[in-house]
């Protein structure tokens, strides 16, 4: 028989006295019946200590290491599905990395050539179903979209205007050309935005050009800038690398498109080969008036950049504005040509006048009227025949509408007509003798050919092209 007796202030569970022995008896508690368990096991597995010490875990080991070779039977399929660890695994089996991919040889880059990452062709994921925008905002109200990969080309190089957004449209199963994997390098190093266009884009892009052809290829931009000018100012010798012009008053938002800077550099033809001296001569300025076709404005524009012209004027409010048809026209010549504004064409041609400036008018050929026959000058300067009168001062040729030509207010103050004299056309009367009635030319190529003359363009032959033979 047992009974239990309480322990007063002492902490503990209670004795639990015999009746026979009266010996004290502790109950365990269950951690340490836990404890015991775990010794036992241990003596069990041959430790020479009654109570052993716990064992602890291996230290982990470096990563620099390289682990141990292990037997292949003692790989634990549990442990690898818990914790991820190939111990136990053969060197062969544990090396789960990808192969390496072979080394690609890199060819040098030729002088010219263009080298292209293979990602460039597909920069993005190709989507054939995508949600397109009912519209595309401007990010300025005087934003505009330019088009066609060379007026885009050429915007980005030049760097005249404000550029924002880039759209480029790639097709499905189709890679980007040369020329917009160029124009998308550019936009990236000028940290511009762009958008790859897919799918449905095609009918978005072609109301953001307007219909007309845009080559996947759109840029958003500022207006192109054109100085408002009231004169040119005096020229004092050949070799002047640059003439200034008498600004007009213009307001903030016009000044922020169009500058203040009223210098005007003179381009002076550089030298064929390393003996020759440079060739200098005075500006030659071209003055639009009337000319309402945006396709001949660009045409003139791409053909007095190209042969030299030192700028353009437009006169009055009746010339085509320099629209986004015109700059694609001009095939990107219009980012880099200067080009002014004289809202009183009278004023601006008086004025510039006092300052030593002569001014040609360009009219077609009238029957009856004595003319002088002017010829080129020679290579070494000298002038040929009845000399020429444009080597000895600052000219500005003026050209009129596709119809009518100039403004007689204009053509009053010219200093002197010049024309290009037809071929099929009698001295004394004129187109009549024409069956076809040809009177004129277009005026864009009516004015390369006088500015051809103005700028004594010399012409460069070569050789014959040797023929390649065909293997």
């Amino acid at each position: 028989m047992a009974w239990v007796t309480p322990r007063i202030g002492l902490r503990g569970p209670p004795l639990l006295i015999n009746s026979l022995s009266w010996t004290p008896v502790r109950h365990a508690s269950l951690t340490s019946a836990i404890e015991r368990g775990i010794r036992k096991s241990q003596n069990l597995r041959g430790s020479p200590s009654r109570f052993p010490e716990p064992a602890r875990s291996p230290p982990s080991r470096p990563r620099f290491q390289k682990p141990a070779r292990n037997n292949f039977s003692r790989f634990d399929e549990d442990k690898f599905v818990r914790t991820g660890s190939f111990e136990g695994l053969p060197r062969e089996h544990r090396d789960v990395r990808p192969p390496r991919p072979e080394r690609v040889k890199r060819h040098k880059r030729k002088r010219g050539q263009d080298v292209h990452h293979p990602t460039d062709a597909v920069p993005e994921r190709i989507k054939s179903e995508v949600k397109i925008p009912t519209s595309i905002p401007y990010t300025t109200p005087a934003s505009e979209f330019i088009y066609g990969t060379g007026a885009v080309e050429a915007a980005l190089r030049c760097s005249r205007r404000q550029l924002y957004k880039l759209y480029l449209y790639q097709g499905e199963d189709e890679e980007l050309s040369p020329a917009k994997i160029k124009i998308r390098k550019l936009a990236l190093a000028k940290d511009i935005k762009i958008k790859m266009a897919f799918a449905k884009w095609a009918q978005l892009m072609d109301q953001m050009s307007a219909g007309r052809a845009h080559n996947g290829c759109i840029l958003e931009v500022s207006p192109l800038p054109k100085l408002p000018v009231q004169s040119l100012r005096s020229v004092s010798a050949m070799t002047d690398t640059h003439f200034r012009a008498e600004l007009a008053p213009q307001t903030r938002e016009e000044a922020a498109v169009n500058g203040t800077s009223d210098i005007i550099p003179i381009l002076h033809p550089a030298p064929s080969t390393p003996e020759e001296q440079p060739r200098h001569r005075f500006p030659v300025m071209l003055l639009l008036d009337g000319v309402v076709d945006s396709g001949n404005v660009g045409a003139i524009i791409r053909s007095a950049y190209y042969l030299g012209i030192d700028g353009i004027v437009f006169a009055g409010r009746n010339s085509a504005p320099l629209s986004p048809v015109t700059i694609k026209a001009s095939a990107g010549a219009a980012e880099n040509m200067t080009m002014l504004y004289a809202r009183n064409e009278v004023e601006f041609i008086q004025r510039s006048k006092a300052n030593g400036w002569r001014f040609y008018a360009a009219d077609a050929p009238t029957p009856g009227v004595p003319v002088t026959h002017l010829d080129r000058l020679s290579m070494d300067g000298s002038q040929d025949g009845n000399g020429h009168p444009l080597a000895g001062t600052p000219s500005v040729l003026m050209m009129g509408s596709e119809s009518s030509g100039l403004s007689a207010h204009i053509k009053s103050h010219a200093d002197a007509t010049v024309t290009i004299p037809g071929a099929r056309h009698s001295v004394y009367l004129g187109v009549e003798s024409d069956p076809a009635r040809i009177d004129s030319l277009n005026v864009s190529v009516a004015a390369a050919l006088l500015m051809d003359m103005f700028l004594q363009t010399r012409l460069a032959v070569s050789g014959p092209v040797k023929k390649q033979k065909m293997w």
